[in-house]
């Protein structure tokens, strides 16, 4: 995963198209095309606790994508889930823990708006 992270972390993805997201029980897909060659670029956040995009009107155009160990997202989805479950809920879907090691993958698109998802892992 390390890898996964550091390709996405050092790659210029100036001038990708966002193209879907899809979201599932366990995983959100997020695929992204280039402007020069139209190549897909899937991106899989496993094991997701959150997920924010609030905003949306007309662009898909992307600025940045990186990812964080460190996020509001991922304090914010730790903070509801310990609300709703006690401070020591019981594993999520029988694979995640409150005290895993989670990621912020985040989208930046070029009007500003930001798409954040909080995970235990992602792969591409």
């Amino acid at each position: 995963m390390d890898s996964t992270i550091k390709l996405i972390n050092g790659n210029s993805w100036a001038d990708c198209s966002l193209v879907k997201l899809a979201i599932e029980y366990d995983k959100i897909e997020v695929i992204v095309t280039s402007d020069e060659n139209n190549n897909e670029v899937k991106i899989i956040c496993k094991d997701y606790i959150g997920f924010s995009y609030v905003g949306h009107w007309d662009e898909s155009v992307i600025k940045d994508i990186n990812v964080e160990t460190k996020g509001s997202l991922i304090e914010a989805s730790i903070q509801t889930i310990k609300q709703h479950y006690g401070e020591k809920p019981l594993p999520g879907g029988g694979t995640k823990n409150i005290i895993d090691k989670w990621y912020q993958l985040n989208i930046e698109l070029i009007d500003g708006n930001k798409i954040k998802i909080a995970c235990k892992e992602i792969e591409n």
